[in-house]
């Protein structure tokens, strides 16, 4: 619908029949509208922005955003990489960015003393959109705000250089249950929780929220917030479509004649579409399709849990943290592990973690910052052994290192660390993602995946691409064909394919300086897949 209604070019819908004339007219007349830049104006426009390497989108959606603006209106342009590189938006776009939170009453020129940063999310902008986002059933918050560290390959000391001992939860997700219905989970973005000197308040208050160990909760009636919602006129866009979708999913669960008696309802009223929708006819059918939701919309009870999104500092993990943290239903505990220094700092919090039963773990492992691709190794496989010894999960999820401030990234995540080259990168990210960016407690599936022991890893990451993402198809025959070749070269040509390997590039101009014997080998970096 959107490519229809930006080029006209587009084939129609395919919810659109012979006999909807109507809406056929109205998506031919937005196109008009949009090829003649007769947009919906409005006071206030604000672009959030998110990474760097985003920034051409970014300022491309900020320069958009401009043709919505009323004569005297306003835009303002905030968010992650607007407040660390604020200069370079403010130069293409000709907006001067909202730098940091939103965490004082006067921000944006409000006239009012409501601080926006301590405001629920409106979750019903989830219900706007097509995509399923994961987290869609949790309350999403801070308990604290910044953190105490200042490393350099993170921009939290940038984007929140206050550090602030306890944000107060409480009364923001009791509003968020009476506009949305409860969630089922809490994710919780702060920084570094261990840091707070009221630790063990906000520990206290995570659990009064409901959220202590083996805390379980009922689903809300989703149904009776949509409808509720739309008499009071909160974001009919978002609940048209929640509607819609519930209709959806209860004709699956009718019995054969009451589905049929439904649609034929629906279709009287033109419900079968959020493109015929309209809230008055929802309201009609509501005395029909309240009592179906009840009887065959079942809600049972659910264990929710709590997810310190951001990681845990294991530097700060004590036994009575610990102890504390174990009061409550988390799941992950996540905890960084980026440097293999700390080692002994990261064990000693993992196995505290066992001791007071939390099995359920997962960690951020920083790479091609300033670490060795035999640091990565390592690191993945500490997290195998301790699965082992301690009979946990952990779940490791490899975090690229890319400058956040640096112009020469911006749009791309090029950047390439001082101990790797492109091939290493292409390789890890190649094995990453057959795992789907986490690598598990299996070590029959790690050692497939990163290879047995130190010679091994380094192996696949001169390997050709093709040959370790498709390893099952390749490693009876080519992928053979290729170490046998590749482990035959003396000193000297070895030498002269790595060089060439490690720019990554494999085509015949690109290899043709090579000799004949290390073409030979080269050749199979050209296999696609």
């Amino acid at each position: 619908m959107l490519e229809f209604i930006k080029t006209g070019k587009s084939s129609l819908p395919g919810f659109l029949d012979d006999e909807d004339f109507f809406y056929e007219h109205a998506l031919k007349n937005l196109h008009r509208r949009f090829k003649a830049e007769d947009f919906p104006t409005f006071d206030i426009v604000c672009v959030n922005s998110l990474f760097t390497f985003f920034f051409d989108e970014t300022v491309r959606t900020i320069n958009f955003a401009k043709k919505f603006l009323a004569r005297d209106g306003k835009i303002f342009v905030g968010g992650v990489a607007a407040t660390l590189v604020p200069k370079f938006f403010e130069a293409a776009t000709g907006i001067k960015p909202h730098e940091g939170l939103l965490d004082k009453p006067d921000d944006l020129g409000k006239s009012d003393d409501v601080i926006i940063d301590l405001l629920e999310p409106d979750y019903s902008i989830l219900d706007e959109i097509d995509y399923k986002y994961p987290a869609a059933d949790a309350y999403i918050t801070y308990t604290t705000r910044g953190c105490i560290r200042k490393c350099s390959f993170c921009a939290v000391s940038k984007l929140e250089p206050e550090y602030k001992d306890h944000v107060k939860i409480f009364e923001q997700l009791k509003r968020t249950e009476e506009i949305f219905g409860a969630k089922r989970n809490l994710l919780l973005m702060d920084n570094n929780v261990l840091a707070s000197k009221k630790f063990d308040e906000i520990v206290d208050e995570i659990k009064a929220c409901g959220f202590a160990k083996g805390a379980t909760y009922l689903p809300p009636d989703e149904y009776f917030f949509a409808l509720k919602n739309l008499r009071g006129g909160f974001n009919d866009r978002a609940y048209l479509r929640k509607t819609i979708r519930l209709y959806d999913e209860l004709e699956k669960k009718l019995p054969e004649n009451l589905a049929g008696a439904f649609y034929t309802r629906r279709e009287e009223n033109f419900l079968l579409s959020v493109a015929g929708a309209t809230k008055e006819k929802i309201f009609e059918l509501d005395e029909f399709v309240r009592p179906l939701f009840k009887k065959y919309f079942k809600r049972n009870r659910l264990v929710r849990y709590v997810d310190f999104n951001q990681g845990l500092d294991a530097r700060l993990i004590d036994e009575h943290k610990m102890a504390r943290l174990a009061e409550l239903n988390i799941k992950p505990m996540r905890i960084a592990f980026d440097h293999i220094e700390q080692r002994d700092i990261y064990e000693r919090a993992i196995r505290l973690a066992a001791k007071f039963g939390v099995r359920d773990l997962s960690n951020y492992l920083l790479y091609n910052f300033l670490d060795k691709p035999e640091d990565f190794y390592n690191r993945l496989k500490i997290n195998i052994e301790l699965c082992e010894e301690l009979d946990v999960s952990i779940y490791s999820f490899p975090m690229k290192y890319c400058p956040i401030d640096d112009e020469k990234y911006f749009g791309n995540r090029d950047y390439i660390g001082r101990h790797r080259n492109k091939k290493f990168i292409r390789a890890i990210q190649a094995i990453i993602n057959a795992t789907k960016g986490k690598v598990g407690r299996g070590r029959t599936f790690f050692e497939k995946a990163f290879g047995k022991n130190l010679d091994e890893f380094k192996e696949l990451l001169y390997m050709p691409e093709t040959f370790i993402i498709y390893r099952v198809k390749y490693e009876d025959n080519l992928t053979e064909a290729w170490r046998e070749k590749f482990l035959a070269l003396d000193d000297a040509q070895r030498a002269e394919a790595e060089k060439i390997i490690a720019a990554n590039k494999f085509s015949d101009e690109d290899i043709a300086a090579a000799s004949e014997n290390l073409r030979a080998l080269l050749k199979f970096y050209q296999v696609k897949r």
